[in-house]
């Protein structure tokens, strides 16, 4: 599900490559096994700061071990840090969901590299030169605790549809979820769903599901409702359910206990 997906930076038709070399662009810092670098540029980052960002595209596979060049800056200004990406301007203007992906890199710059201070995410040229900023945007944090929370768990498919499940949830209960799912229909082999159930600490489980913007009404939550009392009756009758509803962005729209 588009949704869940781990978070994979932008990598491949937009960088461009073989960044002149300049002083004023900062402090570089390279990193063994690719091709990429990145400068840090004033008193207020440092190269443990660069060097953390270095870390953080590695993981998420913008840095890759291929013949490609990939520049980053990042700067401090007015309490927000700047990242910026040199990037082909004509290639980023060609797709649509360039701006939505690189504010999730920037929400999860921040919380994972930056103690949760703000990053912009700015798109320049081969001379840092900057041709447009996707602001920090918060609401995008929903989304990154929840690929965060998917990286911990399996998972078993049935066609499109996804079952994450956490790693104390025995194979067999996973099997039988995932059992009921498809017989009772609502893994259909057409769809496209995803559902997350983890251990509550108080024992019981707790279900996170998100919804299309177009069920995200009275009645659709009415739907959602059914459905978990069913499963609460047919698999969870001796303990209790936590069903938090996800929207698009993968933030709580409706919680109901059961």
């Amino acid at each position: 599900m588009k949704g869940f997906a781990t978070i994979k930076l932008l990598v491949l038709l937009f960088c461009v490559s073989g960044l002149a070399a300049c002083s004023s662009y900062g402090t570089k810092v390279t990193f063994e096994g690719n091709k990429g670098e990145v400068y840090y540029k004033g008193d207020s980052v440092t190269e443990s700061d660069a060097k953390a960002v270095g870390k953080f595209l590695e993981d998420e596979s913008y840095f890759q071990n291929d013949d490609r060049g990939r520049s980053v800056q990042i700067s401090r200004e007015n309490g927000h840090i700047k990242a910026r990406f040199v990037l082909d301007e004509k290639v980023i203007d060609s797709m649509a969901d360039a701006d939505k992906n690189f504010a999730l890199i920037g929400a999860a710059m921040s919380k994972d590299v930056f103690n949760n201070t703000p990053v912009d995410v700015i798109y320049a040229d081969e001379y840092f030169k900057d041709f447009k900023t996707v602001p920090y945007d918060p609401t995008q944090l929903p989304a990154i605790r929840i690929a965060d929370e998917i990286k911990q768990m399996d998972n078993k498919k049935y066609g499109k549809n996804i079952l994450y499940y956490s790693h104390d949830i025995a194979g067999a209960k996973a099997d039988s979820i995932s059992d009921y799912l498809v017989k009772n229909g609502f893994f259909l082999q057409d769809g496209d769903i995803a559902l997350l159930i983890s251990s509550l600490d108080s024992g019981g489980y707790r279900i996170e599901f998100p919804i299309k913007s177009s069920s995200n009404t009275a009645q659709g939550l009415q739907d959602v409702d059914n459905f978990g009392k069913a499963m609460k009756r047919d698999l969870f009758s001796d303990v209790p359910v936590k069903l938090d509803v996800l929207a698009d962005n993968m933030a709580t729209v409706k919680t109901f206990t059961y």
